[in-house]
């Protein structure tokens, strides 16, 4: 019998990137160095020092972006994925919201220094990883949430084996029983939102770590289930437990249609959802060029699925307890975007969530319902504000800002990078990495690569 791992297995042992459209592996490129700039961002959080701590250094082991010390491929793959998630900065697939890329590099990265291949085999790598990760989220968009399942951890362990068995060059079978593995180390429940702890921030890590670990058994005999998606207990009917599985949109049109183009670069460090509301605010605050401390009230209007995750409870929305919860709250987010005049690196410090210092106008900012609801794969958003005055200003973005509709350009990448990596790496060292991570494509040694950065 057929299986979607088989077909799938198939497909990544047959792809080269001499098959590969141009604006695929250039969009394959951006991603890693968005997604690099993203880890050197998030080197110096509490988060990843506290792994650094869990996790010692090994001599024999391999480079990891932003640190001198060398760790294991599983710790390495652990740290620097995680490192490009903490601070919500990485990317998102815009139909389904995972974090694609940034498990699937920090995957990709520590399986090629460890094998030292070049940019080609990387890039690769890092293409079926996403494209297929992207994939099998359209089999479910918007499920896994409603069963309080956290859809980058659900998906990312399949797209970073993938990648790391194209770094391998494991065979089909090899690459099928990983999957099967996969399957069953394939977690990550949504309980974070309530409290904004870490494990969330995890997620991205744990599935990169357990990659590796699902093909090193495959490749050393240990057998997989075939039906790991479609099957009875398969992954999905376990997990979704739901009648719109769609299992043909995972093979259909592969190396015809490329889902990973439908990924969309980050402006903000924040949770997706909220962003196009901050940008459409922010847009009208410098149009109008309204003071503070003259809003009187900010209304943003959204899909009633959005409310629950980014607006409520409220009393936890004003005052989030950690960095990462006030992420995902939109009456901060709004507030101290408004008041700082945007949102970088930098930003939800936890001195000033302490102090308190953006309450009042968090307080302002409410989540409504909207009066028709937009596809899930438009990321529009609306500001509305109310001023002491009693008038109205309004202003709405159709499309974010690296959506496909609305594309970052490399400058923008780059310029995103720069900002990242200032503080990580020396302005020198910020124009090699550049210079280097855009010709990836004739990079002779991944090794030698992560070493610089």
């Amino acid at each position: 019998m057929t299986t979607t791992n088989g077909i799938l297995a198939d497909w990544l042992v047959g792809l080269s990137l001499d098959r590969v459209p141009s604006a695929v592996t250039r969009s394959t490129v951006w991603r890693v160095l968005d997604i690099v700039g993203a880890m050197l961002a998030g080197r110096d959080t509490a988060l990843v020092g506290n792994l650094r701590k869990a996790y010692p250094t090994n001599p024999a082991g391999v480079p990891i972006v932003g640190f001198a010390n060398r760790r294991t491929p599983e710790d390495a793959a652990l740290l620097m994925a995680t490192m490009g998630c903490v601070l919500e900065f990485d990317d998102s697939h815009v139909s389904t919201g995972i974090h694609a890329s940034t498990p699937v590099i920090a995957t990709a990265l520590a399986m090629s220094a460890q094998c030292r291949v070049d940019g080609r085999r990387l890039i690769e790598a890092v293409l079926v990883g996403n494209e297929l990760a992207c994939r099998l989220g359209l089999a479910a968009p918007g499920v896994f949430h409603h069963h309080g399942l956290h859809p980058t951890a659900m998906v990312a362990i399949f797209g970073c084996t993938y990648a790391a068995a194209k770094i391998a060059g494991a065979t089909a079978t090899e690459i099928k029983n990983a999957i099967g593995i996969a399957g069953s180390m394939a977690a990550g429940i949504m309980a974070s939102w309530e409290d904004g702890t870490d494990a969330k921030s995890l997620h991205a890590g744990l599935a990169a770590r357990a990659a590796l670990q699902a093909l090193h058994l495959a490749r050393h005999g240990v057998t997989g289930p075939a039906s790991v998606y479609e099957g009875r207990f398969g992954f999905f009917r376990s997990h979704v437990q739901a009648d719109s599985i769609d299992l043909g949109a995972i093979t259909e049109g592969l190396c015809e249609s490329w889902e990973l183009l439908n990924i969309a670069s980050r402006p903000f460090p924040c949770g997706h959802y909220i962003q196009p509301y901050i940008d459409a605010a922010l847009e009208l605050q410098r149009r109008e060029c309204v003071p503070v401390d003259e809003i009187a009230a900010v209304e943003c209007p959204m899909p009633g699925y959005m409310i629950p995750l980014v607006c409520e409870p409220r009393d936890e929305k004003l005052r989030p307890k950690t960095s990462w919860h006030a992420r995902y709250s939109l009456p901060h987010c709004m507030a101290e975007a408004l008041t700082t005049g945007g949102l970088s690196k930098h930003s939800f410090d936890p001195v000033t969530l302490e102090d308190g210092r953006f309450a009042a106008l968090a307080a302002t900012v409410r989540g409504v319902a909207a009066e028709a609801e937009e596809p899930r794969t438009q990321w529009s958003g609306a500001a509305r504000f109310t001023l002491r005055d009693g008038s109205q200003l309004r202003h709405r973005i159709d499309h974010l800002r690296g959506t496909p509709e609305n594309p970052m350009s490399e400058s923008d990448i780059v310029d995103k990078f720069r900002r990242n990596a200032e503080g990580a790496l020396t302005p020198v060292a910020i124009d090699h990495a550049v210079e280097t991570l855009l010709t990836l494509e004739t990079c002779a040694d991944i090794t030698a690569l992560v070493q610089t950065l």
